[in-house]
């Protein structure tokens, strides 16, 4: 249930990323051409004519719906108990059971016994040994360090003395 919400909610996120930003429709290469303007027709009174004679019908009649009598409650069946639910029998077994359990067995096997060492093996001779420049953590021993701490101290420095001669 957790992993279909989160694919869910990493779609939703996917789909409003991308529909937010592109068109949704290109744009297109010329622009549409202006609408003609047309100068307004002139202030002409329209044409008077007789209004249509209006002719008054009676309303329909109306009967007033039968009283409403209330549904007839239907009694609820009696209650009966429920069957009784049939059990299964039970599966035959695979195989009959041992009548005496197996005896385990008396002896360990052999296992072939490692020499001991008295210290861990050494390096091939050709190997090269650790250096001091590759041991890690520490600082570093380079007298051209370059780091950005130092650049923006100076930095800070610089413009905070600029500005106390600017005010």
């Amino acid at each position: 249930m957790g992993r279909q919400f989160v694919i869910v909610a990493i779609c939703i996120v996917l789909v409003a990323g991308v529909g937010g930003q592109a068109p949704s429709s290109p744009p297109t290469a010329t622009p549409a051409p202006p609408t003609p303007t047309t100068p307004p027709p002139a202030a002409t009174p329209p044409p008077v004519s007789a209004p249509p004679p209006v002719t008054t019908s009676p309303p329909p009649a109306t009967t007033a719906p039968p009283p409403a009598t209330p549904p007839p409650v239907a009694s609820p069946p009696p209650a009966t108990p429920p069957p009784p639910v049939a059990t299964p029998p039970p599966a035959p077994l695979a195989s009959p059971p041992a009548q005496v359990p197996a005896l385990a067995p008396t002896t360990k096997p052999d296992a072939p016994s490692s020499s001991p060492l008295s210290s861990p093996p050494s390096p091939a001779t050709d190997a090269p040994g650790p250096s001091t420049e590759s041991l890690s953590p520490g600082p570093s021993t380079h007298s051209n360090d370059q780091n950005g701490a130092t650049k923006t101290v100076s930095s800070l420095v610089l413009g905070s003395v600029l500005v106390w001669f600017m005010i």
